[in-house]
């Protein structure tokens, strides 16, 4: 098995992706570094007038991402072993849905100019997990959750979110990536579903492996 010491998952709204990462950090003795967006003072109001709080509810998580890079250095410098439910470079995936476009200007523009200035050097992970899961699925990962979250969200939004997701992994090639089918395994209550996750990364080669149900 490759010795993977800073493990990333990610995923779409309700994919499922702190709760597998809170597992996984439990497995391999790691730190668990979570986003916690829920302690984001916009989002709430980012969802209730999208036109308003984008810039502020992004330059938000910017400003939590760059103090993890401190900490994930930190880690690394300690040789322990770090599991994060972000990816550092997730602004890519929520900027183009959330903020205007990218002319000069606008607030799409003044956010990467930001990200540019405040953004330190940041470490690459040694594998990406990526929880791909349906609109369907996430929306009904979202309603059992019983937040009322998804009843924030402005129309469409979720999907937006969803197909960004997609685009951004099929591209993505800073780092290994396990793709996860969300939609067909529980791999955070599942212990089958885990055993099988675990596996997969100890055989991956190359840098992209898909993992579903069928490969049981």
């Amino acid at each position: 098995m490759m010795d993977y010491r800073y493990i990333v998952v990610e995923g779409s709204i309700g994919s499922g992706k702190s709760a597998v990462s809170r597992r996984l950090a439990e497995y391999f003795d790691a730190l668990y570094l979570t986003e916690s967006p829920e302690r984001n003072p916009f989002l709430e109001q980012f969802y209730l007038n999208v036109t308003k709080h984008g810039l502020a509810s992004e330059l938000y998580f910017l400003m939590r991402r760059a103090e993890a890079v401190e900490v994930i250095h930190a880690e690394e410098a300690a040789n322990n072993r770090i599991v994060a439910d972000f990816l550092l470079e997730k602004d890519q995936i929520f900027a183009p849905v959330v903020l205007k476009g990218t002319e000069p200007g606008n607030e799409q523009n003044l956010f990467w100019q930001i990200k540019h200035k405040v953004m330190p050097e940041f470490p690459l992970p040694d594998v990406v997990i990526y929880l791909e899961s349906s609109d369907e699925t996430a929306k009904k990962r979202l309603q059992q959750r019983g937040d009322n979250l998804i009843n924030l969200f402005p129309a469409g939004y979720l999907k937006s979110i969803n197909q960004e997701y997609r685009n951004f992994f099929h591209l993505y090639e800073n780092a290994p990536v396990l793709i996860a089918n969300a939609d067909e395994m529980d791999f955070a209550e599942n212990d089958d579903h885990f055993e099988m996750l675990i596996r997969a990364l100890a055989g991956m080669t190359g840098n992209r492996y898909y993992l579903n149900l069928r490969d049981k």
